[in-house]
């Protein structure tokens, strides 16, 4: 018997003895040993063993997959006092069992994308910048930011003018970057707080109606089938939004998408009694919209799970219902509101939903992870049924609200591996 000892940070020699092993996209879904060396997966098998020089996890009933890896996070660069940056979101994804992020701070020119990379290179998990996709009218460089290393072209107002938005598919598709998409009508928007529907009556809020989702969704997905351009829709919230992806891929439109946990797992009424935890852009929908959501995911339509990381201070959220910032930290809440609300209830299988955090979306940003011998130990290690109560006290995040604040969520991770090293230990604690 090994005596236990901590093994943070530190590249080891390391057997995970008797975990499930999930990854779709290897085939793989089954009890066994993995055992890592030098960074790497050196063995997949059963009844594995290490030398002296190693170190043993007994990983019975617990799972493990490839590191998680979120299409979409928002930190603030440079750094200010209280709020978001890199290092801090990155110690928040290496808590929820993300081992890759690609993170959006407003970077629109190649000397930020260079300095958030060189912050990044003192990151817990790798971090992948997006770039601005427009400069007022202007359409940026998507060349010369590629090289500074811009992984993704991402405009969080959204782009109003179809011109200008088609232009923005020809670049993205010259330069072979990969467009996400955050499709929302202001003009429909106007002041509203809260999707159109039953609650919204109750409440006598301004209003958000579906269509300013799927309006815009719509229109992008035909400028992409006319531009032949690839499209990535982030955010998706709505069933009309749903249904009209569903429809496009059906006629070949290069079109994917993606949502959030708190979209598929809490409708609006969460705001009754004024809770401005949870005012989140875009807004809880109805339950027509969650049912939508959930089979979307079932059936394919909706292609990844993003964390929506965006992290709102204290004093953005103590406040009135109409003056409250939207958003919430939800890196570490991603994979266990997941695991709640599609596998305990019978929406998805275990598999699926790892694929749709992990695999799914490295493909989208190019990355290489697997489950498979060679592979860099980027890896997640969790227990698919511990039953933890959320508190955003708790969090590592800067940010520390969230619309599950209170309530029980069924799954935590255990350990996050980057390269080989252990990042983060059961959830951040």
């Amino acid at each position: 018997m090994r005596k236990k000892r901590s093994f943070l940070g530190v590249l080891m020699k390391l057997l995970v003895k008797g975990a499930r092993l999930i990854s779709a996209a290897d085939g793989l879904d089954r009890t066994g040993d993995l055992l890592i060396e030098d960074g790497k997966i050196a063995a997949i098998g059963e009844n594995l063993t290490v030398d002296e020089s190693g170190e043993e996890l007994n990983a019975a009933g617990l799972c493990l997959g490839t590191g998680l890896v979120d299409l979409f996070a928002h930190a603030t660069e440079p750094q200010e006092e209280n709020v978001e940056d890199i290092l801090s979101l990155s110690a928040a994804a290496a808590a929820g069992g993300y081992t890759a992020v690609c993170v959006d701070t407003g970077a629109h020119t190649a000397e930020q994308i260079q300095y958030i990379r060189e912050r990044g290179e003192y990151a817990s998990c790798d971090i992948l910048p997006a770039v601005k996709a427009t400069l007022g009218r202007e359409l940026l460089n998507y060349g010369e930011l590629k090289l500074a290393g811009a992984a993704a072209v991402y405009d969080d107002e959204g782009i109003d003018n179809p011109l200008r938005m088609r232009d923005v598919m020809f670049r993205a598709r010259k330069h072979n970057m990969l467009l996400l998409d955050r499709c929302r009508d202001r003009r429909l928007y106007r002041e509203g707080i809260i999707r159109e529907g039953q609650q919204a009556l109750l409440l006598e809020l301004p209003i958000i109606p579906a269509s300013a989702e799927s309006t815009v969704v719509a229109r992008d997905i035909i400028l992409a089938k006319e531009s032949g351009s690839p499209l990535h829709i982030g955010h998706i919230s709505t069933a009309g939004a749903v249904e009209v992806v569903r429809l496009a891929k059906a006629q070949g439109v290069p079109v994917t998408c993606s949502t959030e946990p708190h979209y598929f797992a809490l409708e609006s009424r969460e705001l009754l009694g004024y809770n401005t935890l949870a005012k989140l852009d875009p807004p809880l929908g109805t339950p027509e919209d969650i049912a939508a959501l959930r089979a979307g995911l079932a059936d394919g339509t909706i292609d990844c799970i993003a964390s929506g990381h965006t992290p709102v201070t204290a004093a953005g959220k103590y406040r009135s219902l109409v003056t409250a910032e939207s958003g919430a930290s939800s890196l570490e809440t991603a994979l266990s509101a997941a695991l709640t609300y599609l596998y305990h209830n019978g929406a998805m299988p275990l598999a699926d939903i790892l694929h749709r955090m992990s695999a799914a979306p490295a493909a989208l940003l190019g990355l290489d992870i697997g489950l498979r011998v060679g592979a860099v130990a980027d890896l997640v290690l969790f227990d698919p049924d511990a039953e933890w109560v959320c508190e955003g006290k708790s969090f590592v995040s800067q940010g520390k609200n969230t619309p599950f604040e209170g309530k029980t969520l069924r799954g935590r991770v255990t350990y996050t591996l980057k390269s080989g090293r252990i990042l983060a230990k059961d959830g951040g604690q």
